[in-house]
């Protein structure tokens, strides 16, 4: 049984994003397009997927809490489980024109059920993770998840209060620990979420 999170459920009030490279929908685009073949991520570049739980409502008594650690818990599990299976498979799983086949598949899929249209692809969450899980298991490179929040506002500059200040934020990256990335994990979660809010109000 899911629990309520202000008459929103958790798993419906997240959102998952591919947050480095910074350019990676360009980059899925051309890849689809044929303009790139894989892996259009370097082995040296740093990923990160970023999961946000309480997008809408916020992450606020202690079941709701509970709920949003067990989501992520079972998320972390599912990647896990997609890289090993790369990492297990023929070497064609991870041929350029394999990979490509689908996420034509899949933009074709979403194209039936009409929830992003052609041009959001590159923006779909099943993509974005088999996206992260490919580029892991080619290059055969460790990651770790790290789980933080509910977030304070002594944790959030002004700018980026309104999105995240009570959210619970979920990062995996292609680095065997924390130490590795030189500065806290949620940096780039947080330029993220500044440039998106600069272009929403340049477009107001």
């Amino acid at each position: 049984m899911l629990v309520s999170l202000s008459g929103v459920v958790i798993v419906a009030d997240s959102h998952m994003a591919m947050v480095l490279p910074d350019d990676i929908s360009e980059r899925i685009s051309a890849f689809v397009a044929g303009k790139r073949a894989f892996p259009f991520i370097e082995k040296d570049e740093l990923a990160c997927v970023m999961y946000l739980y309480g997008r809408s409502a916020g992450v606020r008594q202690e079941s709701e809490v509970a709920e949003a650690t067990g989501l992520a818990q079972r998320t972390a599990g599912q990647m896990s489980v997609e890289i090993d299976g790369y990492l297990n498979s023929s070497a064609g799983k991870l041929d350029s024109e394999y990979i490509r086949s689908r996420y034509l598949n899949r933009e074709l899929q979403l194209a039936v059920e009409k929830k992003n249209g052609a041009g959001r692809l590159a923006g779909d969450p099943a993509i974005l993770s088999d996206c992260f899980a490919q580029h892991v298991a080619f290059y055969r490179q460790d990651y770790f998840f790290g789980l933080y929040g509910p977030l304070k506002e002594g944790e959030l500059t002004a700018d980026i209060r309104g999105a995240l200040l009570g959210r619970m934020v979920m990062v995996c990256y292609n680095r065997k620990s924390e130490q590795e990335l030189g500065s806290h994990p949620l940096i780039p979660v947080y330029v993220w979420f500044k440039e998106r809010l600069q272009r929403q109000s340049s477009n107001i």
